[in-house]
């Protein structure tokens, strides 16, 4: 009879492991905020081990569930939180302004007082506290994290002053005790430490709104601060204790919204992405196709937009809505992005709202030891996570447009610069790994249509043969090369030069208006007889350049996508020194490095590949005419040749007419 799966047992050598990742907050010794524990239960006998680990595991869980109860049973409610920090920021506000009075007052200490460092020593201090707490030594290397903005001298004279207040950590406590007292909370081992982290916050906070001459009234902004340090103390996962006295549902907001605010107030992330996705790009399906039609945006951006928000909710405890996210809930989600593999989302497990980040790092873990995955593959590339932040930037700005009152999460320090050329400098591919490509047996001979990637005497001329050649000479996206019609398919124009047309039709939209162009062919595409591909299509009676490509009635997978996933995955493995990023994009990269390099100006290169010249400013954009056909014509020299070794195309062998068709669906489970 099998045995159940072993729980948090690694083998290392003959000797089994316990190892378990929690996740406890502020608990924990890094800024990811997990706490990896491994133990060796010193036996090589699995029974023995499958007992011992058991052991642990109820042990660990339970330390984790005392804490959580003392914190339900003696911590603090967001309200109680929030009206600490307003009074303490009202508090501290009123010492400082009586403070920097004094010091124009005085005759002595007027001449070389300094506004505003000296106010921005007290913000950094008391930041520096919130940061680290009052645990951390105030010493020299406390000075220079904290300081480093000031001089020297500066710096010298805080490390006097912290010096000679040695008594400011049970100064803060007794401050605490007031404050809870004033609130009617108990004070507490639990409670005190965040009231601690609350003042030293709050204080901080006055220091910034003294110094730039800020407006004290906006209660519900200051409230809204208060809060969005309430889980920054709490381990992840941990409620708050519920507070019967709660004004409203949402004490962050002002109790004046009306009933569409409050709606919009209560929707959880994946709820208001609907919300934006429906008032930003819904609405207007009737101009489709006519000379109104709206910029066009991809299902892709659908997606990504609903991704964001799956994700958001995954960093957050379970029940808290979208105008209640906090800058502690994003940095936790930004912490996870450096944890999770490249793959996340592939699996539907990984979209199910029961699947934690901790399980889906787990089985990614899992997957490297058993050689599935590399470990390069952890951590999102710069590219993903920056649209992760774009994305929330845009729907968090569109809620606070619909519910006043919501404070503004700004998430653009983690958006991390990442310039076009650095991208293209990695991602393209060689001339070497072209010309391994095009060794393959679908293009020098396969063994017939059942085995393409087996080396034989029979050359096919499909989708196949041809896709990957069109994007490798023309510098083309994938999706805009995979759902060509016949009709995009010229011989020639006025200066006798064929070209293929990218432009929106009924098999598919563009990325953007500057998508739409023609693109002059390539004298190898002459050679291995694509032209004469399509001229035995149209004898053929067909319409599409690759039926065979087109996905099932009543699936949103894309043309190109079909491609990736029947032949490209398979291609892959043979391409040699392939890196990290490099999929059939790389061909487009490599293109435009190619003509970058023999000099061809960017003006030109965007024009070639459907690039918006907006950058290049209003000239570029809006009165310069596409670059002509012939213009070109010249620049596809500098492509580079990696198909030379093939022999020219006599014939055209088509797929069969049966096999030339769209890609029956699945059978569904009963």
């Amino acid at each position: 009879m099998p045995r159940s799966p072993v729980q948090n047992i690694k083998r290392r050598g003959a000797v089994y492991w316990w190892r378990r990742t929690l996740s406890l907050g502020k608990l924990a010794f890094s800024e990811n905020r997990l706490i990896s524990l491994e133990f060796s239960l010193f036996t090589k006998e699995l029974d023995s081990a499958r007992g011992r680990a058991a052991a642990m595991t109820a042990y660990s869980e339970r330390l984790k569930m005392s804490f959580r109860d003392n914190v339900a049973q003696f911590g603090l409610d967001e309200q109680t939180i929030s009206s600490i920090f307003v009074e303490e920021v009202r508090s501290y506000r009123n010492e400082l302004v009586h403070l920097e009075a004094t010091w124009k007052a005085h005759p002595e200490w007027s001449r070389v007082s300094n506004r505003e460092d000296d106010l921005g020593v007290f913000q950094a201090l008391w930041k520096g506290i919130a940061d680290e707490g009052v645990g951390v030594p105030r010493d020299w290397d406390f000075v220079e994290k904290h300081f480093a903005e000031f001089d020297h001298d500066m710096q010298c004279r805080v490390r006097d002053l912290l010096r000679d207040h040695r008594d400011l950590p049970e100064s803060l406590r007794l401050t605490a005790q007031a404050r809870l007292e004033q609130a009617g909370a108990p004070s507490n081992a639990v409670s005190i430490p965040v009231a601690v982290d609350v003042i030293a916050r709050a204080r901080a906070e006055a220091a910034r709104r003294v110094k730039e001459n800020s407006d004290f009234n906006d209660l519900a902004k200051l409230a809204s601060l208060a809060t969005s340090f309430v889980k920054s103390v709490m381990p992840h996962g941990t409620e708050a204790p519920a507070a019967s006295h709660f004004p409203s549902a949402s004490p962050l907001l002002p109790a004046s919204l009306n009933a569409e605010q409050q709606r919009y107030a209560a929707m959880s992330p994946t709820e208001f992405a609907e919300v934006f996705i429906g008032e930003k790009f819904g609405g207007l399906e009737h101009r489709e196709g006519n000379k109104r039609q709206r910029e066009i945006v991809q299902e892709s951006t659908f997606r990504d937009i609903r991704w964001v928000a799956v994700l958001l909710e995954k960093a957050m405890p379970e029940g808290v809505p979208f105008s209640q996210v906090t800058m502690e809930h994003v940095t936790n989600l930004d912490s996870w992005f450096d944890l999770l593999p490249t793959t996340i989302g592939k699996s539907p497990k990984d979209r199910e709202p029961e699947t934690t980040f901790e399980m889906i790092r787990e089985r990614a873990l899992e997957r490297i030891d058993s050689g599935e995955l590399s470990p390069e593959q952890i951590g999102l590339s710069v590219n993903t996570s920056n649209k992760h932040w774009q994305n929330f930037a845009r729907m968090h700005k569109y809620l606070r447009s619909l519910v006043p009152g919501v404070f503004e999460v700004d998430v653009s320090k983690f958006v991390t610069p990442e310039t076009k050329d650095e991208r293209e400098a990695r991602d393209a591919y060689t001339k070497e790994q072209g010309q391994a490509i095009f060794s393959l047996p679908p293009w020098t001979g396969c063994a017939g249509l059942d085995d393409r990637l087996k080396s034989g005497t029979h050359i096919i001329h499909d989708a196949l043969f041809f896709i990957l050649l069109l994007v490798w000479y023309t510098g083309a996206r994938r999706e805009e090369i995979c759902k060509l019609k016949l009709d995009d398919v010229f011989d020639s124009e006025p200066h006798g030069i064929p070209y293929i047309f990218i432009r929106p039709t009924d098999t598919g939209r563009i990325k953007c208006k500057s998508s739409k162009r023609k693109i002059p062919l390539h004298e190898e595409l002459f050679r291995l007889g694509f032209l004469k591909y399509v001229a035995a299509l149209r004898a053929a009676g067909e319409t599409l350049l690759f039926a065979e490509m087109y996905p099932s009635s009543g699936t949103k997978r894309k043309i190109g996508d079909v491609f990736y996933k029947n032949w490209w995955i398979y291609l892959r493995p043979f391409v040699p020194d392939l890196k990290r990023g490099q999929a059939m994009h790389a061909a487009r990269h490599s293109c435009s490095d190619a003509l970058k390099q023999a000099g061809i100006t960017l003006e030109k290169r965007n024009d070639f590949l459907g690039q918006s010249q907006k950058a290049l400013g209003e000239g570029a954009a809006r009165y310069s005419e596409p670059l002509a056909l012939k213009g070109m014509k010249e620049m596809l020299t500098d492509i580079p040749s990696v198909t030379l070794h093939l022999d020219d195309v006599s014939e055209i062998n088509l797929l069969p007419a049966e096999l030339r068709v769209q890609r029956p669906s699945r059978e569904k489970k009963v």
